[in-house]
């Protein structure tokens, strides 16, 4: 006992030493972060899900005009996106058991020539309707060859190279899927789908992503495993979809959840989050669900059985944030979120939106003016987005003292970026320390939350200071809200 006395005021006597200076004892949590510690190399990226839009909203077709396409590009651009998901359907481009090339092709060379242009990787794929038969155990061979032949085109005569990976039907274990939760089935149609991007002459141009699936827990990692054992080099890079509750992440319980499933990846493979949102799920946060199903029905145009009506609000900026830190660790090279725009889904009627976005880019011309608005978790998301570029190396970043702290540190090109979110709704005071790096000469810092962004135009995050010195070796402190995030980068150009 008296040993075990020892041990902890030797560990309060070191938290307090990191503490030392002229705000000694005052702050709250400590972030060290480990320059000797790489935890995850050859970053893919981060960005977002950009579908094409529905467009019939019940009232008759609508188009995209001109200045709303040069809006999306303007606020793409600022955000930086470097990894975007696209999914379609290979049905909506057959017509009469002929592939339509052409058919609804103004819309997607919008999305993917933005791509193409930016330098954007492009996760692209089919959601999987009619690829297969659950109920008969069948895969639609034919319709395949459309898809492969498809992608061929896009890549090949269009030019899209930007397309690097294709996802083969969406979520395959779940029951909502076209494969119902079959693997057997997803991995047949996976086998045939590999062979004809090989005969298109796509081998080593495009990869397969598997195996897409929906989890909540740590109990669906067999999927990944199976997917390793069976279909090998067919699959060339792994992925999951987390929806998961907010308590589940600011607890810190996430990483265990996705360490699971990362731990079944082959030696040589990188696995990534190809979407990502939160849903209230757990117990523990029923009356958040209670308010965003509140939220759903008092608005006119949101499906409320799919909508995260929090998008509005600030809190979950810094809740995606958090959840992307802890993705990261937990060793994926890259996030996707859900996703860029209400106007690209609707779920019980055509006017029944995913509200789930960004924004609504037809909110000047159908649902309201204020939908066509930023909405604040944009700031954030492009931040990460802007500053956690293609390529990063990532180091260990330890927090100890409050909860709800959390952090991430960058190298890019020998350019340094430390980003540290606050969840709790308390405000706390961090210091944050790298006694291996040297000082930071040309620092630009970024504040995110209520009150606190400063921002121009229609979409530009300003920085709160620029040309900072900063010597994280004698550590830096910082008072930071409830619900915020402090970014410091040298990422400036």
């Amino acid at each position: 006992m008296k040993n075990f006395g020892n041990l902890l005021l030797a560990c309060m006597a070191a938290l307090l030493g990191a503490c030392a200076g002229e705000s000694a004892g005052k702050c709250d949590a400590v972030v060290r972060i480990d320059a000797d510690s790489v935890v995850n190399r050859g970053y893919i990226g981060n960005g977002v899900q950009w579908d094409p839009y529905a467009l019939d909203y019940g009232q008759g077709r609508v188009e995209i005009s001109d200045a709303d396409w040069e809006k999306l590009y303007a606020r793409l651009d600022f955000m930086r996106p470097a990894f975007i998901r696209v999914m379609t359907n290979t049905t909506s481009v057959v017509r009469d058991g002929r592939l339509d090339r052409m058919r609804g092709f103004e819309q997607l060379s919008h999305i993917l020539g933005y791509c193409q242009s930016r330098g954007v990787t492009v996760m692209f794929g089919d959601w999987g309707g009619s690829l297969m038969d659950a109920r008969a155990g069948t895969v639609n061979r034919t319709l395949l060859d459309h898809a492969a032949a498809y992608v061929a085109w896009l890549v090949g005569e269009k030019g899209y190279d930007c397309i690097r990976y294709y996802n083969l039907v969406n979520e395959p274990n779940g029951f909502w899927s076209a494969a119902d939760g079959d693997f057997d089935l997803w991995a047949k149609a996976v086998s045939y789908f590999r062979g004809r991007l090989d005969a298109e002459g796509l081998a080593g141009k495009v990869e397969l992503v598997g195996p897409d699936a929906a989890i909540w827990g740590p109990e669906e990692a067999w999927w990944v495993s199976r997917s390793r054992d069976e279909l090998g080099d067919r699959i060339g890079l792994y992925d999951i979809h987390t929806y998961p509750s907010k308590c589940t992440v600011n607890s810190g319980e996430y990483t265990r959840i996705l360490e699971a499933y990362r731990r079944e990846v082959p030696a040589g493979k990188k696995i990534v989050m190809g979407e990502i949102g939160f849903k209230f799920v757990e117990p523990a946060d029923s009356l958040l669900q209670a308010e965003n199903l509140r939220r759903a029905a008092a608005h006119p145009n949101a499906s409320t059985d799919d909508s995260q009506m929090f998008v509005y609000d600030p809190m979950y900026g810094t809740d995606m944030a958090d959840a992307l830190f802890q993705t990261i660790h937990a060793g994926y090279s890259g996030c996707i979120a859900w996703m860029l725009d209400d106007a690209m889904h609707f779920k019980e009627a055509p006017d029944k939106l995913k509200i789930w976005g960004f924004w609504n880019i037809f909110g000047d011309e159908i649902f309201g003016a204020g939908e066509e608005r930023v909405r604040p978790w944009y700031y954030a998301w492009s931040l990460l987005c802007r500053t956690l570029r293609p390529g990063s190396d990532f180091f260990a970043a330890d927090v100890r003292g409050a909860a709800g702290v959390k952090a991430v540190a960058a190298v890019k090109d020998g350019r340094r970026t430390v980003a540290v979110v606050n969840v709790s709704r308390e405000p706390r005071r961090v210091r944050i320390e790298c006694p291996g790096w040297e000082r930071f000469r040309q620092a630009t810092r970024y504040r995110y939350g209520e009150g606190l962004m400063r921002t121009e135009g229609d979409h530009t995050l300003l920085p709160d200071a620029t040309g900072l010195r900063i010597d994280f070796r004698s550590g830096a402190e910082y008072d930071m809200p409830g619900e915020s995030m402090i970014l410091l980068t040298e990422q400036n150009d």
